[in-house]
């Protein structure tokens, strides 16, 4: 077993981050990724989900999200991510849309509604458009770009974005992201921990859940099922791509034999050279005649 857990390993993600007794390294998180100083920082904050070992050892391969509801009301769902998930943009849209309209409504006052925010932090690359690293979404015009509401508001942190050269440890969100991606490089947790003292509560408590066995033995379980299940994607994502392979290949082969018959090729010379079955050649003949 491993001297160091990885923090991006959800159940040590939500240890760390999701446990009450560490809530003010939710709140340096949240103020850093929200970019919220002065009178907008956070100051307080409700976790709404916190971590219990036995949904860990119930599911296998859930959602270990962390729910909060901050001292202004807005409600924030964080969730880490270290296999590549397709349809990623839709599965956080629909899950931060849901908390949203899971709030209750008294007497049609919709504008007591809180915001909601979504935040997804990435083992790897989502948002193809953009170099950036952290990138934030609402709800605007397409045109001109304006805003219709900041209601709903999504997040996204792909760490393999983060070059580590460039990143500025004056920058609160840089030195989380680093935290988070070099997890295994001392020296840069020693000088974050310097720097932060929230990443300094961070380290203490992966350090902590390290050297306790029976977080590591749920930590090791939680790994497998993860290296399974995006096993499990990979192989089902080259099956489709071989099925794709040979559809296209068949469609290939049905539209040359099309053309061919168009240019009055005859049934059985097309079916010798596209290797299809002469009475598919017919079929197609007979298609093209009635088309």
């Amino acid at each position: 077993m491993p001297n160091r857990l990885d923090p991006k390993v959800d159940v040590v993600f939500k240890r760390v981050f999701g446990a009450q007794e560490n809530k003010s390294i939710l709140i340096s998180f949240l103020n850093a990724v929200l970019g919220w100083t002065g009178d907008r920082r956070i100051v307080a904050a409700e976790i709404l989900n916190p971590c219990l070992e036995r949904e860990y050892l119930d599911d296998s391969y859930g959602i270990l999200d962390i729910k909060v509801r901050l001292g202004s009301g807005e409600l924030v769902d964080v969730e880490m991510q270290i296999g590549d998930r397709a349809n990623m943009e839709r599965r956080s849209t629909f899950y931060i849309c849901r908390i949203f309209g899971d709030q209750k409504i008294v007497k049609g006052r919709y504008q007591d509604l809180a915001r909601a925010i979504g935040i997804n932090i990435l083992d790897f690359v989502r948002i193809k458009g953009s170099r950036r690293y952290h990138t934030r979404f609402r709800l605007l015009e397409l045109d001109e770009g304006i805003e219709l509401t900041d209601a709903i508001e999504i997040h996204f942190i792909e760490l393999p974005k983060l070059d580590e050269d460039m990143a500025n440890h004056e920058n609160p969100l840089d030195r989380w992201a680093m935290f988070l991606k070099g997890w295994d490089d001392m020296e840069l947790l020693e000088r974050l921990s310097e720097e932060d003292p929230a990443i300094a509560q961070a380290k203490k408590a992966l350090e902590e859940m390290a050297a306790d066995p029976r977080a590591k033995e749920i930590y090791e379980l939680r790994l497998k099922a993860i290296m399974d299940k995006n096993s499990d994607l990979y192989e089902a994502e080259m099956r489709g791509e071989m099925r794709g392979e040979m559809r296209g290949r068949m469609e290939g082969k049905m539209e040359a034999a099309r053309v061919a018959l168009l240019k009055g090729a005859e049934v059985e010379f097309v079916a010798d050279i596209t290797g299809l079955p002469v009475e598919t050649i017919r079929k197609i003949k007979a298609d093209c005649a009635n088309g």
